[in-house]
């Protein structure tokens, strides 16, 4: 009797997704603020970067150059503190673009028909699937659900430097880019810094 009431419900809610295509989003949508929820709650540190406005999480190769600049802002910035480096400028060059890789909903569509032919009757299934971001409702409309970002993968990074003739300058300075990025050693060249009229 039991198997025969959970066909009952099954066959129900197959006909409510069918009838409603809304009800398959609002149940994406309800986990999706369930996970956002555990991750606000459980201190994920990297819970604050995700969860960010639509605006942020739907930017594209646009927002990633920036984050790429904003490395080597930063880089810039901490290498010309090191001892003796002086005037600093970076240059890194990338093997990937970051990604951000949203949640999707896939839905079937399925249209049975019955033609009648010399043979008899004969039944014929169409089934289509489509595949469409999850989204959900903001102040703004709707956004995707961003399940991660991948960063993007540096493949090397030049430091030019006043202070790199010196040899214990250069080597602070390779092994201060290769912590921050953890590229290894010989993919990081550091260069004099030329002057004008030199």
């Amino acid at each position: 009797m039991q198997k025969k009431d959970g066909e009952t419900v099954l066959t129900r809610l197959k006909t409510q997704v069918k009838k409603n295509p809304g009800l398959v989003y609002a149940l994406y949508a309800v986990l999706g603020l369930i996970a956002v929820l555990f991750c606000v709650i459980g201190g994920d540190p990297h819970c604050g970067e995700r969860k960010q406005g639509s605006a942020e999480k739907t930017e594209s190769k646009a927002t990633n150059s920036s984050g790429k600049d904003s490395l080597e802002q930063r880089l810039t910035d901490v290498l010309s503190k090191i001892r003796g480096a002086g005037r600093v400028d970076v240059l890194i060059t990338y093997e990937t673009n970051g990604e951000i890789v949203t949640a999707t909903v896939r839905q079937t569509d399925e249209d049975t028909r019955n033609t009648n032919g010399a043979s008899g009757s004969e039944a014929s299934r169409t089934i289509r699937e489509v595949t469409e971001p999850a989204t959900v409702e903001t102040e703004g409309g709707h956004a995707p659900i961003v399940l991660y970002e991948k960063e993007p993968v540096v493949r090397g990074v030049i430091v030019v430097a006043e202070g790199a003739s010196d040899f214990s300058v250069r080597q602070k300075l390779q092994a201060a880019v290769h912590a921050a990025t953890g590229i290894p050693i010989e993919r990081i060249e550091v260069f004099e810094m030329s002057y004008e009229g030199s």
